[in-house]
């Protein structure tokens, strides 16, 4: 075994499936590394809570003459504006407990079936005393995992543990009586299919519900019984490579080898008391320590090599150790990964505890073993390594009797708590499996045992808070983070109960919770953001700002500050009116220009609709982001949708929002935004169909008076007003038909459009397209004399003979007497003609 890679020499189906094993392991170990360094993260996510409000901008400004005197160089210019509304959405996180993956479950499983198959197949090959032990404890840890849950074929016996053990039973015995010689790869080969045939069995007849996650959590508290056991295992792992590296030829330290390992080794004892502190709540010192799950893995590594040398004695490694080994390291690490996942405290303490207190106690006993055997070879130089598991005085035995009665001490002083927790997290992963399963009261019950048990554990009082919230109860809610506060407190809990403070209407509460939280974790930006979120609240205007400042460096979702941000600055700022001043707050243009804000472009909804609404407010120049819109199949606008579409539609000025703006007004989902989104269909139409956006703003104006329409009928007027002007337009421009539909479009009061489209539609035969677009245009102009003109003709055009003389006498109050005679007379010359078209007809 002096080789690294010490399964070149084996053969190639044992050394692919060794190296797939050792694959697994380390794919799991990478895993158990990165759910651990998420912590909290993996199992609760910051959710955010968006609130709408609103800012006026300058949409348009029209410049108009009033006529002062006589003389036209007396003229005195002056200007209307149009206002019009863009949106804001000012957002605070929330932290929202997530249901337990199905993958997790099944990746879980993964992991421990592989690693059992493995178990399987090298306990088959062990000698009859060893196997007839090691069975006993397989089948002593199936009937554990409690098989009766899953329902197989509807039952709720024990049918499914009768067949699992009857199965795995008959074939283990049968390998390991009749089958002795059979290779390791065979046996591997041959439980693995027994298990996949047993696992298709139960996913085919079990009725249990999430099969996975039923099978994972029942299962969790035997598993963690057998991880410990290989923690213990483990615990002198790094010890003994002190051994190696003070005593290797090559990295060695010669005759002083016995001091540098004395120093290595009481120094390490030492890191482990202080951890043991930690772990144990009886230190709160700021030292750096190292996290026992990686220690953990540290120890797994390092047993790769040393498994062999440990067992030499007693075990054949290349035939069984090596496979014993990794499949107690699979299994080890899934468990040790899930409970991670999970943010389990009460599970993972137990892991915690079992790492340190086995390290500490073991190891420490293991130093004094080496020392007691080897000091005379330390003298020498030697190379102790090889022989280090070869004691001439002190047995192992007695170091790892003395060792574990040590470990149970510990336990015993600290009133055995650990298996306290073990029930506790067990109670808890019930409590998640109810919960993915609804089963809200009957999940609340197992998260208030373990409670019971492990008192202030933050994964039960979490839960319960969450359980609570979701059923309304905020008083519930906010007692429950407060108790998960109490010994692992997280930003979470402390956002969590931020939250639930403020909807009780305890702002100050909320306040200087959030402010106590940040004093425990001053680097959180979600803490930050929303304490900025408070303040924007109150007239402390600058703290609002330092925090949301603070949080736009922290958070990890940056783009939630910077929002809050930009609707700070929208909210500062007022509309540049006339000969006013620019700033509400003493603060300019210039001042948010150089917060290079607009410039940040994202993919956030909530942050472009800001972005955009402080451009219009200032009037920056900027391009809009095309930020992907994923609206539900019933079309329900969420606010972020809503102020993000309004915005950017209003900011760009894009006609082709129009139908879908008609679209989300008609879906009858959408009652909260009614007016709003018929405003938005009303600026998309206005640049390309100007009738059809009067339309819209006067429907809104007919039956209602309240303040949301008062938008819509200033608007309404402002474009009545402008559409007054000439357009200037070249008539000789237009050519077809689409061209005169345009045109009419864009300019539905100019005279000379409207005469020219009529007479082309009239040379076309399309009377009633001609009388429609006039019909339309009277409806806004009523005092329009030319356009009455033209629909009095038109009307004659489609014997519309009563239409035309009402609308003749109206055009008599609207012109002077001059022009309406005559008028009268082409009227009466077409009115005979028609008459005599009549005569002829008859």
């Amino acid at each position: 075994m002096t080789s690294l890679l010490f399964w070149q020499k084996w053969s190639r189906p044992e050394r692919f499936l060794y190296l797939t094993s050792l694959g697994l392991l380390t794919f799991s170990l990478l895993f158990l590394l990165f759910f651990h360094y998420r912590g909290i993260e993996n199992s609760i996510e910051w959710k955010v809570l968006s609130e709408l409000d609103e800012v006026p901008v300058k949409l348009d400004s029209l410049q108009i003459s009033s006529q002062a005197s006589v003389d036209s160089a007396q003229r005195e210019a002056s200007s209307i504006v149009l206002l019009g509304k863009s949106y804001l959405l000012k957002e605070q996180f929330v932290p929202v407990q997530i249901d337990t993956p199905q993958w997790l479950g099944w990746g879980y499983l993964g992991g421990v079936l592989a690693g059992f198959v493995l178990l399987l197949a090298a306990i088959s090959a062990l000698s009859r005393r060893w196997y007839v032990g090691a069975m006993m404890l397989v089948i002593a840890l199936l009937s554990l995992t409690h098989l009766e849950v899953l329902q197989l074929f509807g039952t709720d016996n024990t049918t499914a543990f009768g067949i699992v053990t009857a199965v795995l039973g008959l074939v283990s015995y049968y390998l390991h009586a009749f089958r002795e010689e059979m290779p390791m790869v065979q046996r591997i080969f041959i439980f693995t299919g027994v298990v996949l045939a047993l696992v298709a069995l139960l996913i085919v007849g079990a009725k249990a519900p999430v099969l996975a996650l039923t099978s994972t959590t029942y299962s969790l508290l035997p598993m963690v019984m057998l991880s410990v056991g290989f923690i213990g295992w483990l615990s002198i792992e790094i010890i003994a490579g002190f051994v190696y590296v003070v005593t290797n030829p090559r990295t060695g330290f010669g005759k002083n080898s016995l001091l540098n390992f004395l120093f290595l080794s009481i120094l390490y004892i030492f890191s482990l008391y202080l951890l043991y502190l930690k772990v144990t709540r009886q230190s709160d010192a700021a030292f750096w320590y190292i996290s026992p799950f990686v220690l953990y893995v540290v120890s797994v590594v390092v047993g790769i090599w040393s498994f062999a040398k440990r067992t030499e004695a007693f075990l054949a490694f290349r035939e069984i150790g090596a496979w014993l080994y990794v499949g107690l390291g699979l299994v080890t690490t899934s468990v040790m990964a899930f409970v991670l996942f999970t943010h389990n405290n009460s599970f993972i303490e137990v892991f915690e505890d079992a790492v340190v207190y086995s390290q500490l106690c073991i190891g420490t006993l293991f130093v004094a073993y080496v020392g007691l055997n080897f000091w005379p070879l330390f003298k020498q130089g030697k190379a102790v390594y090889k022989v280090v598991y070869k004691p001439m005085r002190f047995l192992q035995s007695q170091a790892w009797l003395i060792g574990g009665m040590a470990w149970i001490a510990l336990l015993a002083f600290n009133r055995f708590y650990t298996i306290d927790q073990a029930q506790a997290g067990y109670y808890n992963s019930l409590g998640d499996l109810h919960t993915v399963t609804r089963e809200w009261t009957v999940a609340n019950g197992y998260y208030q045992r373990a409670l019971d048990i492990d008192f202030q554990n933050h994964k039960s009082a979490f839960s319960l808070a969450s359980l609570a919230l979701r059923q309304g109860d905020e008083t519930s809610a906010g007692i429950f983070f407060q108790q998960a506060l109490q010994k692992d407190p997280t930003p979470q809990a402390y956002v969590g109960l931020g939250h639930t403070l403020l909807n009780e209407n305890l702002f100050f509460d909320a306040i200087f919770n959030l402010r106590k939280g940040l004093k425990t974790f001053p680097q959180s930006g979600e803490i930050q953001n929303n304490l900025g979120y408070l303040y924007g609240r109150t007239a402390i205007a600058d703290s609002s700002y330092y925090y949301f400042e603070l949080a736009r460096q922290n958070a990890k979702n940056k783009a939630v500050a910077e929002s809050n941000l930009l609707a700070f600055w929208a909210k500062a700022l007022t509309i540049p009116s006339g000969k006013g001043s620019l700033a509400s707050l003493g603060l300019t243009k210039k001042d948010v220009e150089e917060t290079n804000l607009l410039d940040s472009k994202t993919q956030d909804l909530s942050h472009e609709a800001n972005r955009l609404a402080v451009a219009q407010l200032i009037n920056a120049p900027t391009e809009a982001v095309s930020v992907g819109l994923a609206l539900p199949k019933d079309s329900a606008l969420s606010v972020n949708n809503f102020a993000y579409l309004y915005n950017v539609s209003q900011f760009t000025k894009d006609t082709t929002q129009a139908l879908l703006f008609k679209k989300l007004v008609n879906t009858g989902n959408n009652g909260n935004f009614y007016h709003e989104l018929q405003m938005a269909q009303a600026y998309a139409e206005y640049p390309r169909n100007k009738i059809m956006a009067f339309d819209i703003l006067a429907s809104e104006t007919v039956a209602d008076t309240s303040q949301k329409v008062a938008l819509a009928r200033q608007t309404l007027d402002y474009w009545l007003i402008k559409e007054a002007r000439p357009s200037f337009v070249n008539l000789s421009n237009l050519k077809t038909s689409a061209d005169y539909w345009k045109a009419v479009q864009q300019h539905p009061f100019d005279g000379g459009i409207l005469a020219a489209a009529t007479d082309f539609f009239n040379k076309n035969n399309n009377h009633k397209v001609a009388y429609d677009f006039l019909l339309s245009a009277l409806r806004f102009r009523r005092n329009a004399p030319d356009i009455q003109k033209l629909y009095v003709l038109q009307c004659l055009k489609l014997y519309l003979t009563d239409f035309a003389e009402e609308a003749l006498q109206d055009l008599a109050g609207m012109t002077t007497v001059t022009d309406y005679q005559a008028f009268l007379k082409t009227y009466q010359a077409q009115r005979a003609l028609i008459e005599k078209e009549r005569e002829s007809f008859k």
